[in-house]
């Protein structure tokens, strides 16, 4: 029986496929993508936010997002609020494929609440959509994060080193190194 033929072959995510590497590399191409994105939102939310750290190791995606809102609601930083648009839809794609299952040809993701919604990651460029959407996210939120050329970051870890060397947590303290 011919490849074309045989339907147990035809997804690159079935592991007999002759481009299953290729599919498993855009896998972890997607994967990384979306752990970046969860990266930059660690990082805006602690530069931009003032959230701590240590507050929001554990927290999931939805939840560094809405850490995000209040931040945006300020309107201190342009485009943050557009960038919450492209993020709800980024965790849509994000979620499926991190949710999804695995079957003879790849990853499927179903949803409790929508029993008819079926998403598939049968072949490489179904993976590829979603590190597109990852990484067009992580370079927007990156944007974002350097917006002033640096300057908050500059502020954090200056504010963060000298916490760290028992200083007060501002820069009215006249101490300098």
């Amino acid at each position: 029986m011919g490849y074309m033929s045989d339907p147990e072959r035809r997804h690159a995510g079935d592991p007999r496929h002759a481009e299953h590497e290729r599919w498993l590399l855009e896998l972890g191409r997607a994967t990384y993508a979306a752990a970046r994105v969860a990266g930059i939102c660690f990082d805006l939310a602690r530069i931009l936010g003032g959230v701590e750290s240590a507050d929001m190791y554990s927290d999931p995606l939805g939840t560094l997002i809405n850490r995000l809102r209040p931040v945006a609601g300020r309107g201190s930083v342009p485009g943050l609020g557009d960038f919450l648009i492209q993020l709800d839809e980024a965790r849509d794609d994000r979620n499926d494929l991190l949710h999804a299952l695995p079957v003879a040809y790849g990853l499927h993701r179903r949803k409790t609440n929508a029993l008819g919604y079926v998403r598939n990651f049968f072949d490489v460029e179904d993976l590829g959509a979603v590190a597109s959407t990852m990484e067009a996210a992580a370079r927007v939120g990156n944007g974002l994060l350097y917006q002033d050329g640096g300057a908050a970051i500059r502020r954090w870890y200056e504010r963060a080193r000298g916490t760290q060397r028992g200083l007060p947590n501002d820069e009215s303290s006249g101490v300098s190194e």
